[in-house]
């Protein structure tokens, strides 16, 4: 209410009303108290005058106070003021109200003090006799330069203090209806001035709403009528510059919305504040309204985020190849940082390399690395079924030694070809998640239960530590549940006997955290990076005779949900 403008200047003319009536009353009550204490002050000191010439020659004559005190009550009872006789050394000689015997010595008052120094003595303060606030004015009793005594009158200060208050009181009901007429008043000019600028609030908000056509009728020849031509001016120019960039948009809208490139225009918080049709195929892009959201939170790749975090440092454009799972996308990504106006946004632009990938794929790394994989186990049966015909086969217990590490080739050959199965579907997105709302505590205890025997068997500790209110999440529970098998297992292999593995559970900023931590070997620093790709094993201490294909397989399975799964090592003191 007190924002418009209306209301701040009828407040501005009652304030300054408010603050000039207050201070014409606190100077009238300030003059009208000093001039009440003039004139009573004015009083005392004619009555102390005529007390003193009474009193000269009594104390003059040295007349003791059973003949002074008598004087003073007379001369007490004749005026209103309190009248006292006091010795130079402060006895009370006589009092007009208190018998002098029974009252303290006076040379401590103030007032008696001044009377005595300078002549004159005055004060306003409590009366310990009488027990109130009293006004005293004190004059010396003298004959030449010799001084007989003080003469002090007093009287009380309630009178004054009361009638001071009514004038106050009075002040008060005169400033109460001046301002308020004074407030009625400042309303009703103060309406008067704001009212053209409703009719300009009004139009503008019409403006705002789209109604480009509002004008306002100039009426005043002044700076109202020159504000109103300025408005109006300023929506012809609005009007025309809107239908520009209009225009302007469309053409745009049309070319973003046919390329074959993605693009995805990020601004300084990260923000999504454009994407094309084709940056939403690509990326996979879900979200029925990704503007406004993060950049994390729409693509859900954190390699993507993290380029575009990285390219706010660079001077130029930065081009990186990157494999998106779910569905699974080989996408040449480049991040610019744009400038001039568009200083601090980040334009990313994606191209579409799955098809080229694919088929890359299936020339190199099948027969290359399937092929180097089953060379192995292929030349070892080969030697267990010539050495059986060369006639290991009639020796029963050769032969069933030879067959038993057969059927061992065999099963890593079975292993081998099922892993390539899970890794081909998941790669090709083939794999269909079946996603519900599951409880990831439960989920890791199950997978380190199932692990618990071969831990005991082989003397490792295995245990659970999980944070308590994690919240559910909405995966597929399966998978999600045989890549942690799969990690446990892994630790459990590459840890010697009296070590410990320990799974965690934890929240954090992206959603929950699960960690398998153990006390093994440790992986070196150059393993390290390249643990997740296929058919990599690392150096021969942790060589355990696996395909190289489980990590692969979990991270796969893991970015297929929106995560991400990382390494943590220390050789010789275990991996994360």
């Amino acid at each position: 209410m007190f924002r418009s403008l209306r209301s701040r200047i009828a407040i501005l003319y009652a304030s300054l009303m408010l603050v000039a009536l207050a201070s014409a009353s606190l100077l009238a009550l300030g003059l009208a108290g000093r001039a009440y204490q003039d004139s009573l002050r004015r009083g005392l000191e004619s009555q102390a005058h005529l007390v003193a010439n009474t009193l000269r020659e009594p104390l003059q004559n040295g007349r003791e106070p059973t003949v002074i005190d008598p004087m003073v009550k007379a001369l007490g009872r004749d005026g209103q003021a309190r009248i006292t006789a006091i010795a130079t050394d402060g006895r009370v000689l006589g009092d007009s109200v208190e018998d002098p015997s029974r009252m303290d010595n006076h040379a401590n008052r103030p007032e008696v003090m001044a009377a005595l120094s300078s002549g004159y003595g005055e004060s306003a303060r409590h009366s310990a006799t009488l027990g109130y606030d009293m006004v005293y004015v004190a004059l010396p009793v003298q004959v030449g330069e010799v001084t007989l005594g003080v003469v002090r009158a007093a009287l009380p200060s309630a009178p004054v203090n009361q009638a001071l208050s009514r004038l106050a009181v009075g002040l008060l009901v005169i400033d109460g209806l001046t301002m308020a007429v004074t407030v009625l008043l400042a309303w009703r000019l103060a309406s008067l001035i704001a009212m053209p600028f409703a009719e300009f609030i009004q139009a503008a908000h019409r403006v705002v709403e789209g109604d480009l056509q509002q004008r306002i009728q100039v009426r005043d020849t002044g700076e109202i009528g020159e504000l109103a031509g300025a408005f109006n001016q300023m929506a012809s120019r609005l009007s025309e510059t809107i239908n520009v960039h209009s225009q302007e948009h469309a053409r745009l809208a049309a070319i973003l919305a046919n390329m074959a490139d993605g693009i995805v225009l990020v601004d300084e918080q990260d923000q999504v504040i454009m994407v094309n049709p084709a940056a939403r195929r690509i990326l996979g892009i879900l979200e029925d309204a990704p503007l406004g959201k993060t950049f994390i939170e729409v693509v859900r790749d954190h390699e993507l985020a993290q380029m575009v975090h990285d390219a706010r440092g660079l001077p130029g454009a930065s081009t990186r190849i990157v494999e998106l799972g779910a569905p699974w996308r080989y996408v040449r990504a480049t991040a610019k940082p744009l400038a001039g106006e568009q200083e601090g946004q980040i334009m990313l632009v994606v191209q579409d390399l799955s098809e080229l990938r694919r088929l890359e794929m299936v020339r190199r790394e099948f027969v290359a690395n399937v092929s180097h994989e089953l060379r192995t186990p292929l030349a070892s049966l080969k030697a267990l079924a010539e050495t059986l015909q060369e006639g290991a086969i009639d020796d029963p217990q050769a032969a069933k030694m030879f067959l038993g590490r057969m059927q061992v080739e065999v099963d890593g050959l079975s292993q081998l070809v099922q892993e390539l199965l899970e890794l081909s579907r998941i790669e090709s997105g083939w794999v269909a998640l079946r996603r519900e709302t599951t409880n990831v505590v439960q989920l890791v205890r199950q997978a380190a239960e199932r692990l618990q025997p071969l831990a005991s068997r082989q003397g490792i500790g295995l245990t659970v530590q999980a944070e308590p209110g994690l919240p559910e999440l909405f995966i597929d529970g399966d998978r999600v549940q045989q890549v942690i098998i799969n990690l446990v297992h892994n630790a459990i292999k590459f840890t010697p006997p009296g070590g410990q593995v320990t799974v965690a559970a934890r929240a954090s900023s992206e959603g929950v955290e699960v960690s398998v931590s153990d006390t093994g070997v440790g992986i070196s620093p150059e393993d390290l990076p390249r643990i997740f790709e296929r058919f990599y094993k690392g150096d021969r201490s942790r060589s355990g005779g696996g395909t190289g294909l489980g990590l692969a397989i979990a991270k796969h399975t893991i970015q297929a949900h929106g995560g991400r799964i990382w390494a943590e090592s220390t050789p010789g003191r275990g991996s994360t």
